[in-house]
């Protein structure tokens, strides 16, 4: 897999606002870590753990399935991430994982921030970096190093992200 594979306009506007709409009525919890470093627990942020369930009765773990050939029996697990202006997020992996990343916020402008920001292996050198764009689907190899840039005062006080795990051995 190359770096990461993007998929814009990924579901239809009807099905984008249902997921947005799930996404803002999720429980939201404090404590999920961009990494396991002692320091970076002062940091903590707010997520939504979604059960089989959850994503069921929203209908958008099988599209993404068929539409990235991705078997089921590998889901892991689905966080929702709830990023704010000035969160603080760590440069992080995924060891054994591959990702899938979904931007759930139906209304996001480039000057409002929020990129996602791959980097090479010495997690000092940016890779590239990927403009927070509604409903859009990014599929990644979770060994490749990343952060969340925290959206500015300008936008939205909420940032929303779907990150769908797979487990997978080299």
């Amino acid at each position: 897999m190359k770096l990461l594979n993007t998929y814009d306009n990924f579901f239809r506007a009807d099905k984008t606002q249902e997921i947005y709409n799930y996404v803002l009525q999720s429980f939201y919890q404090i404590g999920w870590e961009d990494g396991t470093e002692p320091e970076h627990k002062q940091y903590p942020n707010l997520y939504s753990k979604y059960s089989i369930k959850d994503l069921e009765q929203i209908d958008i773990l099988n599209p993404i399935l068929k539409k990235l050939d991705l078997n089921k029996k590998d889901y892991s697990t689905c966080i929702v991430n709830l990023t704010k202006p000035l969160d603080v997020n760590f440069i992080h992996t995924h060891p054994k994982q591959k990702v899938v990343l979904y931007y759930a916020n139906l209304t996001w402008n480039p000057e409002w921030g929020g990129e996602t920001i791959f980097y090479k292996q010495d997690r000092k050198s940016i890779e590239l970096t990927n403009i927070f764009t509604p409903n859009r689907l990014i599929f990644f190899d979770g060994s490749v190093p990343h952060t969340i840039k925290a959206q500015n005062f300008l936008g939205p006080s909420y940032r929303f992200t779907i990150s769908f795990f797979f487990n997978y051995f080299e």
